[in-house]
């Protein structure tokens, strides 16, 4: 039987994340729920030092309504573990619409300048259809970013990965780069723009972009080598 593997984002705006994150678009938030204890990652280079911003996230997870039982800052980000779930008290469509259709969540779903994303395991087609039917009754907007089939032996690889091992000693400048080239479509076949198109529409000279984006490429392929070794060879 075929399963797929979906990452899709949404907009709907019944969501305190959500919300949160259209205030703030360069914070980001990672969400995890085990439905007994939630756990709220907000991550921005200058949380600590914009008292605005410390107090919006103190604002935040007052709404919640949930008791918090450890609240700890570090250098980019907040860490906020509630005692008890507060998707009950605020609840978005998504959790149950995922259980009802049969898909499981891989976790943490992450706000990000007023968006939702998400990644799911789908079990059936049907399953996958009926899910977005669900989602188009509670969202305005909803946009599936990738989609790829899984055979039977394969959910056993769809594992998360750490964040930081990944993308952990990129730059700024490498990330901008990167993502800049993703979205204007220099790695599609074939290629929708060329290094020297990118590099007009970011301002800067074509022997910068290109270092920038060669040196994030090979520390993200050095980072995920391991990984590659673990796919067998007649895969």
């Amino acid at each position: 039987m075929t399963r797929y593997e979906l990452s899709f984002k949404l907009q709907h705006d019944d969501c305190p994340y959500n919300q949160f994150s259209k205030t703030h678009p360069s914070i980001i938030i990672s969400h995890w729920c085990n439905w007994s204890k939630d756990v709220l990652e907000i991550a921005h280079r200058e949380i600590q030092s914009d008292p605005a911003m410390k107090q919006d996230v103190q604002k935040l997870t007052k709404a919640l309504g949930a008791k918090i039982i450890r609240r700890s800052y570090a250098r980019s980000s907040v860490q906020v573990v509630l005692m008890h779930c507060a998707c009950d008290s605020i609840p978005p469509p998504t959790l149950p619409v995922f259980e009802k259709r049969n898909c499981l969540e891989l976790q943490p779903a992450v706000y990000s300048d007023g968006w939702e994303w998400y990644r799911v395991i789908a079990f059936s087609d049907r399953d996958l259809k009926e899910l977005f039917k669900d989602l188009d009754r509670h969202c305005s907007t909803i946009e599936i970013i990738s989609r790829r089939s899984i055979s039977d032996e394969a959910v056993r690889d769809t594992f998360l990965l750490s964040i930081a091992s990944l993308f952990g000693t990129l730059t700024d400048k490498q990330v901008r780069a990167l993502m800049t080239a993703l979205d204007n479509g220099y790695y599609r076949l074939p290629r929708s723009a060329t290094a020297g198109e990118i590099a007009r529409l970011m301002g800067v000279p074509r022997t910068s972009f290109v270092d920038h984006l060669r040196k994030a490429e090979n520390k993200v392929l050095q980072a995920v080598g391991p990984y590659l070794r673990l796919k067998p060879a007649d895969l």
